[in-house]
């Protein structure tokens, strides 16, 4: 098993100023620092989970292209969180009504208020929206979530990550919560050939101590 980040590397952090996480981008920089993190990626929500959640804006997503992290060496890069919308090829990648996606790291997840559509269909929407987007996605969120893997057929999606050479997220937010399906993660960790990502999902400066949840999880099952 490929493992494509360090424990110094979080590539799945939310800000207050994009989404519903609950710190500043500025005070994520810094707190990341001071923990010896070396790479930062925010990957805040789309518009249609924020409009599902009825999160407010508070920033204009044009203004990424201006930041700059003025505090210290970390390197800080941003993505966006996409949403899977239906069981067609439709997903939504846009931050504050912005379409531009090229030069984000771009994630692909389901939130089950935003996908509207039945969830017995949930396999055919991510391999559908697989097929169309497969070169812009970096990952797919943590695809056994417990909200959204009752119906998710995981030789078939195994199938499509491999045949694209996408990996997935081990979500150490969702550990924690107890909102990880385990027994689906394990079968597809045992199918999957394009590698982990290691992740927080940050909504807090707390969560960025969960990276050896991850890791240890991973260890427990012999993949290190």
């Amino acid at each position: 098993m490929k493992i494509l980040n360090t424990m110094s590397e979080d590539y799945h952090i939310h800000s207050i100023n994009y989404s519903d996480g609950l710190n500043t981008i500025d005070e994520i920089v810094q707190y990341a620092h001071k923990i010896w993190l070396k790479k930062i990626i925010i990957t805040d929500h789309s518009q249609v989970a924020l409009d599902a959640e009825k999160i407010e804006l508070k920033n204009y997503r044009i203004s990424l292209k201006r930041r700059v992290n003025v505090h210290n060496d970390l390197d800080v890069k941003f993505g966006v969180e996409w949403d899977l919308i239906d069981d067609e090829w439709n997903c939504c990648f846009e931050i504050g009504r912005n379409h531009s996606i090229e030069e984000y790291f771009c994630i692909l997840s389901c939130h089950d208020n935003a996908y509207k559509w039945d969830l017995k269909n949930i396999t055919q929407a991510y391999i559908n929206a697989i097929e169309k987007y497969h070169d812009k996605i970096k990952f797919i969120w943590h695809i056994c979530n417990k909200k959204t893997s009752q119906y998710l057929d995981i030789p078939k999606i195994a199938e499509v990550l491999n045949k694209y050479n996408i990996p997935i997220e081990i979500n150490c937010s969702y550990l924690k919560l107890d909102r990880t399906d385990t027994s689906k993660l394990d079968q597809l960790l045992k199918l999957l050939k394009s590698g982990v990502y290691v992740n927080t999902d940050a909504h807090c400066l707390t969560d960025l101590h969960l990276k050896e949840l991850g890791f240890q999880y991973l260890k427990d099952r012999g993949y290190l």
